[in-house]
């Protein structure tokens, strides 16, 4: 077993529940664990600039769910218009020879993306921790790559092409100077600091 590079990914497994027969339930939708720590580098930075901090967010969310009445536990899966059913979601973590190191079973309407801190802190526990993490696009967020980057492990994750309009500048062409705070535009012009 070799957990310098792990791969992290997951799989769907149909629940034994029939998908019509479910109670619709409001459930709270969680903060993300980094929303706090995002708030407040958000407002250092607006203090640096002489702006007044945002004030903190309490408002609670809520969203309607589908709860099996047969598999509570599972998830209401939704992958496209054609596969709707209650599942379950495996995520795991492999080394590169298929040894498994870490894994997770949540429900089917989990994101991948919720799972791969406590499946990292999983594997660094039990086997050892990762020089390099592999994920596919579903693992490809910001909070992902800074919370592997600050725990000095590599993130590999799929190239994305720039999605700019043709006839648009690219946000590759801009150039950002430091000492004035400010971007320049490629044809010259001096984009200054205005919010956080």
């Amino acid at each position: 077993v070799d957990p310098s590079v792990a791969f992290i990914d997951s799989t769907h497994v149909k629940a034994n529940a029939n998908k019509k027969k479910f109670e619709k339930k409001i459930a709270r939708v969680e903060t993300r664990s980094y929303q706090n720590q995002l708030d407040e580098e958000i407002n250092i930075d607006r203090e640096k600039h002489g702006k007044k901090p945002f004030p903190p967010q309490n408002k609670e969310e809520s969203k309607e769910i589908k709860v099996s009445t047969t598999d509570p536990e599972s998830g209401y899966y939704v992958k496209d218009e054609r596969e709707k059913l209650f599942a379950y979601s495996f995520h795991t973590a492999s080394d590169s020879r298929g040894f498994i190191l870490g894994s997770l079973v949540t429900g089917g309407n989990v994101h991948d993306s919720r799972m791969l801190d406590k499946l990292v802190t999983q594997v660094t526990d039990k086997v050892g921790k990762p020089h390099s993490i592999a994920v596919d696009a579903g693992y490809k967020t910001p909070h992902i790559a800074k919370f592997l980057m600050d725990q000095d492990i590599r993130p590999v994750m799929p190239y994305t092409r720039p999605r700019t309009k043709d006839g648009y500048l690219r946000k590759y062409e801009y150039v950002y100077d430091e000492y004035f705070d400010a971007y320049l535009c490629p044809e010259g012009q001096i984009l200054p600091y205005r919010t956080t």
